[in-house]
């Protein structure tokens, strides 16, 4: 054999050793919120870090929201590979893949509680039931606190009547609201401004950002202290296309995400001081209840919802992510 024909048959050697290139995957992504919504720009600032670093790896191709996809199917498209990647609350599906519910009582960030196990937890229970991988809470930072257009009514005992206020809600407050004896509305974000213009809503059970880029301090006039729950936007994967990618796209997927978590925190705290001084401006006035009344907001969330993961879970699985979010909480 000549010099050549060695050199040319190590050659194909080395090459068939070598591993083979991973061809580049692209995940179909789409999203809930308005894109004007604040929230979102934590999303799209992960979709434009993962497609610009990871050419030949992994990139994302984000629809769209609500305008291709309603909000009410975009869960169960995930759930049946119609779409890969799913952005946006997790309140939204809670009755459809309920154990996405624990994270609403986490109150620390997300590195936290992914290091408590948090993420494994929900993420084991997310696939049994519904082939959804869960990948990341983009939520922490904020939380839930209510706003109204009148003034608040404060008892002697520094209680606030709640009763009969028709307050906008989420199907996921639903436990609180009864407790308080509020009248939920249920509105989607991108229509609070009309409801309030309309007078079809007393006041909102929103976040403590976006109402200012709502606009919705036109007609708001009292923020209501305390807050009571912590923000649950996430990414959620197809769990069939997410374990069909390589190591290395898997990797360079989680380690974005990871990264963009804590990223969204920091965006989270930002806004909340722009929010503030807003509404401040707007003539939007802080009411803080404190004792009694700020008890009576917090156990009206803190005790129903526990009630409520263990009759929609079990005594069991409740316990078991109590004591994953207790953990994380105290850390």
């Amino acid at each position: 054999m000549t010099l050549h024909t060695r050199l040319l048959a190590a050659g194909a050697a080395l090459l068939l050793a070598a591993p083979a290139l991973s061809q580049e995957a692209r995940l179909s992504a789409v999203y809930s919120l308005p894109a004007t919504n604040d929230l979102m720009q934590s999303y799209f600032a992960f979709v434009e870090d993962v497609n610009a670093n990871g050419a030949g790896i992994l990139q994302i191709d984000l629809r769209g929201g609500t305008e291709i996809l309603p909000r009410n199917e975009q869960m169960n498209a995930v759930s049946r590979g119609i779409i890969d990647l799913y952005f946006g609350p997790a309140g939204y599906y809670q009755r459809q893949v309920p154990e996405l519910t624990p994270l609403d009582a986490a109150a620390v960030p997300a590195d936290k509680l992914r290091a408590a196990g948090l993420h494994d937890a929900i993420d084991a229970g997310t696939r049994e039931r519904a082939g959804v991988a869960f990948l990341g809470a983009m939520g922490t930072g904020y939380n839930f606190q209510f706003y109204t257009i009148t003034e608040p009514k404060i008892d002697d005992d520094g209680t606030m009547d709640f009763s009969g206020l028709k307050i906008r809600g989420g199907a996921s407050y639903d436990p609180m609201y009864q407790a308080l004896g509020i009248a939920r509305v249920d509105v989607p974000a991108g229509d609070i401004y009309t409801a309030l213009e309309r007078g079809l809503v007393e006041g909102i059970g929103f976040t403590t950002i976006g109402v200012s880029s709502g606009g919705w301090q036109d007609f708001l006039r009292y923020r209501i202290f305390p807050t009571w729950r912590q923000g649950n936007t996430i990414i959620a994967a197809n769990a069939a296309k997410f374990d069909g990618l390589t190591e290395e796209q898997r990797a360079y997927l989680m380690e974005m995400i990871q990264k963009h978590e804590m990223l969204a925190y920091d965006a989270a705290k930002a806004l909340e001081a722009v929010d503030t001084a807003a509404l401040a401006e707007a003539g939007v006035q802080d009411v803080v209840l404190e004792g009694a009344g700020a008890a009576e907001v917090t156990a009206a969330f803190q005790d129903t919802f526990w009630v409520n993961v263990a009759e929609t879970l079990g005594e069991d699985e409740a316990a078991k992510y109590r004591a994953i979010i207790d953990a994380a909480n105290g850390s």
